[in-house]
């Protein structure tokens, strides 16, 4: 009776271990294979579509350097114009507190 469960403990702790042997020399023989069938995909990219981003690429950079050119130029008013007005402020009096 000890002996056969010692014997299906030696083959339940065999299929553990050629389970484990199993994903360990078939997961790089896997990948492998499907980094070679990935590799074989044309990756060129036609020039004119690279072009025409590059184009894209630069129309966006100038118009966002446009708008914020403008947005310095507003704000740079902006401050002026509370410089102007913290110039003129001046003390009210005349008021008289209520008691």
């Amino acid at each position: 009776m000890c002996n056969l469960k010692i014997i299906n403990m030696v083959d339940v702790l065999n299929t553990f271990v050629a389970i484990i042997l199993s994903v360990v020399a078939l997961t790089p023989i896997f990948l492998l294979v499907t980094l070679l069938n990935r590799s074989k995909i044309s990756q060129g990219t036609d020039p004119a579509i690279i072009k025409k981003l590059e184009d894209m690429d630069a129309t966006i950079a100038s118009d966002t350097n446009n708008a914020l050119d403008q947005v310095s130029a507003k704000l740079e008013d902006f401050e002026a114009r509370i410089a102007d007005l913290e110039d003129q402020r001046t003390t009210v009096s005349g008021f008289k507190s209520k008691k």
